[in-house]
């Protein structure tokens, strides 16, 4: 549990610091709220789940995949890479990352 820890703890940096990215390329204020809120939200799941607590787990990966589906949707109505499909797939990647971890460590406990 402590990868997927780590993976949401930098997973929360990166969504903030685009939050403020957004806001000084592009006036987005909306774009800072969002990457603050998000970026908030997804290293308090990070810090709970080092702490080997599912629930922080489960709800990065809920917040991951909103993220997922923001940028996905982006990605289609846009068609630029940059930022909402680079950001697409690295939610997809964090969200695969950390599934494919709590179920390692689900397993682990199991055969204990």
């Amino acid at each position: 549990m402590k990868t997927a820890g780590w993976i949401l703890i930098l997973f929360a940096i990166f969504i903030f610091i685009g939050g403020v990215m957004g806001q000084v390329k592009a006036a987005s204020t909306l774009s800072l709220v969002m990457g603050t809120v998000f970026g908030v939200l997804l290293l308090l799941c990070g810090i709970g789940t080092l702490r080997d607590k599912l629930f922080p787990a489960y709800m990065g990966i809920v917040l991951t995949l909103l993220l997922d589906a923001f940028f996905t949707y982006r990605f289609m109505v846009t068609m630029k890479f940059m930022p909402a499909g680079m950001m697409c797939i690295i939610s997809l990647i964090v969200l695969i990352a950390v599934a494919l971890l709590i179920r390692k460590h689900l397993q682990n406990e199991r055969n204990k």
